[in-house]
């Protein structure tokens, strides 16, 4: 589903394209969003502390949701690190695996549940990139 990330002075609002309204960008300023590749592309030039970098948040949480509708395994693995990246979580040389695993076991030695959202968006990502595999075989 397409989206538009429309400037509205110093703050960005956050819309659903129609493609039968004409709700298309209307300033330079505005993004179209269409899918996970044009999201990470406008994360990785946008700087963490602007109101435009919370709105590509909120889409990363929408594509998240829906990874069946991710296309490629590079694009899933960009929003899980991203997802990683802005909660402190180093996983570079790690698998997805391997950090669902160390995640469980600070929960467990912490007895919390600090990291079971995104214990949970890793294993749905995890499942989604096994199926991509089974698909190409």
């Amino acid at each position: 589903m397409p989206f538009i990330l429309r400037a509205n002075g110093c703050d960005f609002s956050l819309e659903t394209l129609n493609p039968q309204a004409d709700n298309k960008p209307a300033t330079s300023a505005d993004h179209l969003i269409e899918d996970a590749d044009a999201l990470l592309r406008l994360y990785v030039n946008t700087q963490a502390d602007t109101p435009l970098y919370k709105r590509l948040q909120q889409l990363r949480a929408h594509f998240i949701a829906d990874l069946d509708s991710i296309e490629t395994r590079a694009e899933i693995y960009g929003l899980t690190h991203w997802l990683l990246n802005d909660h402190g979580i180093r996983a570079e040389g790690a698998s997805l695996e391997e950090t669902v695993d160390r995640l469980s076991d600070i929960d467990i030695a912490t007895d919390s549940d600090q990291y079971t959202d995104i214990i949970f968006h890793l294993r749905d990502a995890i499942d989604r990139l096994y199926e991509m595999e089974l698909d190409d075989i």
